[in-house]
């Protein structure tokens, strides 16, 4: 059993979560808990528990409790009179075991087991308050001594980020305000370390009207005079060993060492894994030297990478012990019968060229050493000998990374400056996957090239990144050296997969490794299995990946053997069948899990329609079958990026198959449509439409031309030929039920929802959107309940039923979020912006536009832009601010023109009007604005646009004293609001109001 008090309150049996049940057993287990071994008495938790709210039977009440919370733990509840206690192992309470670990100075290993503010759920009890007090300031004292172990072993650089930290969160605290100058100084920042004690010294007199303790004052003189006793870094205390004294910080990898500690003192034998140059030996070096105190027969570092074979492995480690081997008989015995006795840990590193003979060897010291012997080995692979606990190395996150970047490049540019670089310095690190090896040696270029010139010459890494130390291993002096050592070691036959994974972009499943790559009498599985133990491919639950260096050193392995376009070959055709394997699965009950499936392997798509392009002329359906088959993935939440690929595969195919163009087309008509939206007219997605219905009926596809033929009838939406096309809507209707579509005919009247709500009865437009939404509510379609709904909201908006369209709109958020269709999202919550300002309150408004333009932002959808920039222009007007009205409706206006949508131009001027007459504008520049949007409004037949033009017209000719124009036009208005249902949303309101109370 584990209880953990240091974070939130947690009860684990056998490493599972427990429950314990009512918040007084809770309190009752903390309690005990908090106590160690010691009997707390009846009384006191009596007092605890219930303080002078006493139950009637305040001991039957206790016992009670007593017997509740033995059901959850058992005998460990022991009564012990006059009271109970806690009779648990070692270290099963974190607290308890946090004392011990700071007792025995292995702060780190302390300091990992905090997870959170201790008892923070029992803060109204005063013991809690009390117990959480006295952990906290051993931790915040751990710390500060965990600290001064790391600026004794000289991890200067790595440690300034953290004491800001610190400090920042307790300005007060002068001996974490001492460190941190030290730090600083140690790094040659002496006028920061100096403005650390400014800043001190104001604080304490500004708070207490004290003057900075006499410590803190002499470390200010010492840095004055530069001390030299400052720079020397203390000395690590006594004991055997050979470990090489740092030369450099160690960045960013706290957390690795922290658990090599933990996992080391626990089990005697621990691999450090990873690829080269991912910082093993760092990491195994950095917890050697923390460890040198447990070890009383000292620390030793054994390097066997200049070992050739396993027979000299006993010899590297008695050179390394200093052993004397000249009179020995045999050296393999003289290392095990020195060590057999010892507390001493052993570090062997790169262990890989020799893991069979490195595992046998291993296994013998273990079985003939006592328990107190502890071996950490470093390889690109486990040893696999019984007992052993892995410990993968990853690359460095981010910051990290970048930190390193800084920390050497300053070492061979003084004063390198990392804040002004860092977007290159992060571009860079990103690129090198963090990996520290390749980072420290794009860092020595600084000396001759900036950082934005190293970011550019990255496609050609391993030319670049040479130049390692002269005293580094000949494998860590050039990064292309680092990453053959791991590919000497591989035989014939993983080497050949090796090769051949690097056509993977983003990584790859096992299914297309075994249809891309092939092995001539080998197993792709078992082949793939040993290139992850030998670190060279990263297993991530069913995927699998290269660490991108390591990817371009295979890739241009496999166009040296002449291998790379068949395998390319291979790769494109597999990903243009899988894509259309999946396609059908996009409508309907798998659509989440199918739109995941290919978001996975985005990557390895694109890198297929290239190959599909390229060979155009001899493959053209290739390029056609995969893009069509992405049609509806591309469509849902990534439209841009659609057209881009089908424009550019449709240029680049000048032949193809009829069945396979007419797919292509489709595609494209989806991609084009404005703000994400199937339903929404666009003259360049009809035609596309168009085209392939026509092709899809001359190859006798009748559910595909019938799809092809709803997304042209789209069209009617804009007023054109509006009975044809609700025909041809009928017409697909009846083709799809004959085909079995129910997919196909809910679309259909999805479309026809949209044209009658422009063109027909509200009344009849919801009551189709609800047979719509019932439909694919029955296939379990996320898209389509979502978009249904979106649509439904909007239609009861413009009706003026706003709670009912914010239900909706809710429905339609809830429905999409976290879905993989952020088109429906983003458009949910700008139509509940638009809700908002219905009603008048652009409050509102701004927070749900706000959450839809950061998705439409990341979509780089100009159309949806451009609904956001018309409603915040809406949203000032309510406001009264028609000068800051003006610019997003000039926003919108040049968004919509740009991308040829009709009604958002129209909207777009009518605002732009608008703000003008709240200004008490009537020029030309107002006339002609109005007069083409009611131009265009008349076009598109949308009966809102119209009266909403009308209504300033209005207000125009108010101003300019014509009552008659004024009285016409607000009548007209009035007959379309009333014929079409459409209410005025508020600014049309006010708007009408404020003129008619004006010219009364």
């Amino acid at each position: 059993m584990e209880i953990r008090v240091l974070g939130s309150f947690e009860v684990l049996v056998d490493g599972t979560p427990r429950g314990i049940p009512g918040a007084g057993e809770r309190v009752l287990l903390a309690l005990l808990a908090c106590a160690g071994d010691r009997t707390v008495g009846k009384d006191r938790l009596i007092d605890e528990l219930w303080g002078e709210q006493l139950p009637a039977n305040p001991r039957n009440a206790l016992h009670l409790r007593v017997s509740k919370l033995r059901r959850v733990i058992g005998d460990a509840l022991v009564s012990d009179p006059p009271g109970y206690r806690l009779d648990v192992g070692e270290g099963e309470v974190d607290a308890r075991r946090f004392e011990q670990l700071v007792a025995a100075r292995r702060h780190a290993a302390a300091l990992a087991l905090w997870r959170g503010p201790p008892l923070e759920e029992f803060a109204d009890h005063v013991w809690a308050r009390a117990e959480a007090a006295r952990l906290t300031g051993l931790r915040a004292t751990a710390v500060e001594d965990w600290i001064d172990e790391r600026l004794a072993a000289g991890e200067n650089a790595s440690v300034v980020a953290e004491l800001e930290r610190l400090v920042a969160a307790d300005p007060l605290r002068e001996r974490l305000r001492g460190q941190l100058m030290t730090a600083l100084y140690r790094c040659g920042r002496t006028a920061d370390a100096l403005a650390v004690y400014r800043d001190v010294y104001q604080l304490l007199d500004e708070e207490l009207g004290v003057t900075p303790s006499v410590p803190l004052r002499r470390l200010q003189e010492a840095i004055l005079r530069q001390d030299a006793a400052l720079d020397a870094v203390a000395a690590v205390p006594a004991a055997q060993g050979n470990l090489p004294t740092p030369l450099s910080s160690v960045v960013g990898r706290e957390l690795e060492v922290s658990r090599l500690l933990e996992l080391s003192s626990g089990r005697r034998l621990v691999t450090v894994t990873g690829p080269g140059g991912i910082g093993k030996t760092t990491v195994a070096l950095a917890a050697a030297r923390r460890a040198v105190d447990d070890h009383a027969h000292g620390v030793w570092l054994v390097r066997l990478s200049s070992v050739r074979d396993g027979a000299g492995i006993p010899t590297a480690i008695a050179d390394a012990l200093d052993l004397p081997t000249a009179e020995a008989t045999s050296v393999r015995q003289l290392v095990i019968s020195w060590l057999a006795p010892r507390r001493a840990l052993l570090v062997l590193d790169n262990c890989e060229h020799l893991i069979d003979a490195c595992a046998e060897y291993v296994e013998a010291l273990l079985v003939s050493a006592g328990d107190a012997l502890r071996v950490v080995a470093t390889s690109r692979e486990a040893l696999g000998v019984h007992g052993e606990v892995q410990m993968p190395v990853a690359p460095l996150p981010p910051d990290d990374a970048v930190m390193l970047f800084a920390d050497r490049a300053a070492a061979v540019r003084p004063g390198f400056d990392a804040t002004a670089a860092e977007p290159a310095v992060r571009h860079i690190c990103e690129r090198l996957d963090g990996m520290p090896l390749a980072i420290e040696l794009a860092a020595g270029q600084v000396a001759m090239l900036s950082p934005d010139e190293i970011a550019a010459r990255l496609d050609d890494r391993f030319r670049l990144l040479t130049g390692g130390p002269r005293t580094a291993e000949a494998r860590h002096r050039t990064l292309r050296a680092a990453v053959a050592w791991s590919h000497e070691l591989l035989t014939p036959a993983e080497q050949t997969l090796f090769r051949q994974l690097a056509v993977f972009a983003g990584g790859w499943t096992l299914e297309a490794a075994e249809a891309v790559c092939t092995v001539d009498g080998d197993d792709v599985l078992d082949l793939l299995g040993r290139l992850v133990r030998q670190s060279l491919v990263v297993a991530e639950g069913s995927r699998f990946r290269m660490l991108e260096t390591i990817r371009v050193y295979a890739a241009q392995l496999l166009e040296e053997d002449g291998g790379a376009a068949t395998v390319r070959e291979r790769h494109a055709r597999f990903f243009t069948d899988l894509a259309e394997a999946i396609e059908p699965a996009l409508r309907g009950g798998e659509q989440s899990r199918s739109l995941a499936s290919l978001h996975a392997e985005d990557a390895n798509l694109r890198l297929a329609l290239g190959w599909a392009r390229e060979h155009a002329l001899s493959a053209p359906d290739v390029g056609l079958r995969l893009a069509g088959a992405l049609g509806w993935y591309w469509y849902v939440g990534r439209q841009v990026d659609g057209r881009v690929q089908l424009r550019a595969t449709l240029d680049a195919v000048g032949a193809g198959s009829p069945a396979a163009r007419a797919r292509a087309l489709q595609a494209l008509s989806l991609a084009l449509r404005p703000a994400g939206c199937i339903v929404h007219p666009s003259a360049h997605a009809a035609a596309a439409a168009e085209e392939s219905r026509a092709l899809f009926t001359t190859v006798g596809d009748t559910a595909r031309a019938a799809l092809s033929q709803l997304l042209t009838a789209v069209e009617a939406v804009a007023g054109a030929d509006v009975e044809r096309h609700l025909a041809a809507v009928a017409d697909a209707r009846r083709a799809l039920q004959a085909c079995g579509d129910p997919w196909g005919v809910a679309l259909a009247d999805f479309v026809e929802t949209e044209i009658v709500l422009y063109h027909g009865s509200t009344a009849q437009a919801l009551a189709l959107g609800r047979r719509a939404a019932k439909a694919f509510d029955a296939l379990a379609d996320t898209w389509g309940r979502s978009a249904v709904r979106l649509h439904l909201g909007v239609g009861l908006r413009l009706a003026g039923r706003c709670d009912e369209a914010d239900v909706m709109l809710h429905e339609a958020v809830r429905l999409t979020r976290d879905r993989g269709l952020p088109n429906n999202l983003a458009r949910s919550l700008i139509e509940l912006g638009e809700t908002a300002l219905h009603r008048g309150n652009p409050t509102e408004a701004d927070r749900w536009l706000g959450h839809g333009e950061r998705i439409a932002r990341d979509l780089a959808d100009e159309s949806m832009l451009a609904l956001v920039a018309l409603a915040r222009g809406t949203a000032a007007r309510l406001r009264d601010d028609p000068e800051v009205a003006r610019l997003p409706y000039a926003d919108a206006l040049d968004r919509c023109e740009r991308n040829h949508v009709p009604r958002g131009v129209a909207r777009a001027l009518a605002g732009i009007a608008a703000a003008a007459l709240d200004e008490g504008r009537a020029d030309d520049a107002v006339a002609t604005h109005l007069g083409r949007a009611g131009d265009i409004a008349e076009q598109i037949g949308d009966a809102l646009l119209r009266a909403t033009v009308l209504e300033q017209l209005a207000r125009l000719a108010a101003l300019r004293g014509d009552d008659d124009a004024r009285a016409r036009c607000l009548a007209d208005a009035a007959d379309l609001r009333a014929r079409h249902s459409r209410p005025r949303a508020a600014v049309d309101e006010r708007d009408t109001q404020r003129m008619v109370t004006t010219t009364s």
